[in-house]
């Protein structure tokens, strides 16, 4: 059984103290949290390696050492040091290389997908197992003028105070928002997931590390440009697709267009919206997670 996190294991991902390293492509930063095997964890968009060690926080619970790195433009690394996905690709790659790593696990989210899919298509020899949940792997439209509304602190400190004191309508509204639900729908799985302790903590992890959004500004922006998939046939290693089967963020289109390119993948359906690996779907899709990289390894 996978251990889950509490709200203090998020706030202490929050609370590591982040390294900046020199590599070829330029300065990175990263955190990193508990001992291991290691794993990449990429953050998606308005994120940092807060966010990422806060997502991954179940496979550092589950044995597993946790690297977070900031992609390019996120907090303490450049945008200048990869403004494609297949630089931010390379600039992954030489990440392991300054830390002495030959290959690792990559654990990849939402806007991380592609600078996640593009690592292991470029260099196949360095990613052992992929694993993506509800990301990103070919363009699409902006929902929501997420683009120009997402990245502010008020938006984001205004978002945690609701969903603290009005739990059940703010998470009625996010799924209105984040997944194909009917309006009872939302609102059902909104009463039943307000009525259980602890279940937004990854949310409010989330919504914290927001706050300070203008050091996130210009990758988030760049996440927003155009851009083309990565070449899917060339990734070797074992890939796990988890994504939500009602998510309106990242339409399933993306689950489908991967799968039918990568060798070896498997698909892992959550009955959720974007973020269902943390609300609807918090007690199974992380076991399966744990469990599917357990077998692949055995």
């Amino acid at each position: 059984m996978v251990a889950a996190p509490t709200a203090e294991d998020f706030f202490a991902c929050m609370a590591e103290t982040p390294r900046t390293v020199p590599t070829t492509a330029g300065p990175i930063e990263y955190a990193a949290r508990g001992d291991g095997v290691p794993v990449l964890a990429v953050h998606g968009t308005l994120g940092g390696w807060d966010q990422g060690l806060v997502g991954a926080e179940f496979l550092r619970l589950s044995g597993y050492k946790v690297i977070a790195p900031s992609r390019p433009g996120y907090l303490g690394t450049p945008l200048t040091v990869g403004r494609t996905f297949a630089q931010q690709g390379d600039a992954l790659a030489a990440l392991l290389d300054a830390l002495d790593i030959d290959d690792i696990i990559v654990f990849g989210a939402s806007g991380g997908g592609p600078a996640s899919y593009e690592l292991a298509a470029r260099h196949p020899d360095r990613v052992s197992r992929l694993v993506q949940v509800d990301s990103v792997c070919i363009p699409g439209p902006i929902p929501n003028r997420l683009s120009s509304v997402a990245a502010r602190d008020v938006t984001a400190k205004l978002q945690l105070w609701l969903l603290r004191h009005r739990t059940r309508q703010t998470l009625t509204l996010l799924f209105r928002g984040a997944a194909t639900y009917t309006r009872a729908g939302a609102a059902e799985r909104a009463a039943a997931l307000a009525a259980i302790p602890g279940r937004t903590a990854q949310l409010e992890a989330v919504l914290r590390a927001s706050l300070g959004s203008a050091r996130r500004r210009p990758g988030m922006r760049n996440d927003f440009t155009l851009f083309e998939p990565a070449p899917l046939e060339r990734i070797a290693c074992p890939t796990l697709i988890v994504h939500g089967r009602y998510d309106k963020i990242v339409p399933p289109a993306n689950v489908f267009y991967a799968d039918a390119r990568i060798p070896d993948s498997e698909i892992h359906w959550m009955d959720g919206s974007h973020v269902a690996v943390a609300l609807e779907a918090a007690d199974t899709a992380p076991a399966f997670i744990v469990r599917w990289l357990e077998e692949s390894f055995a």
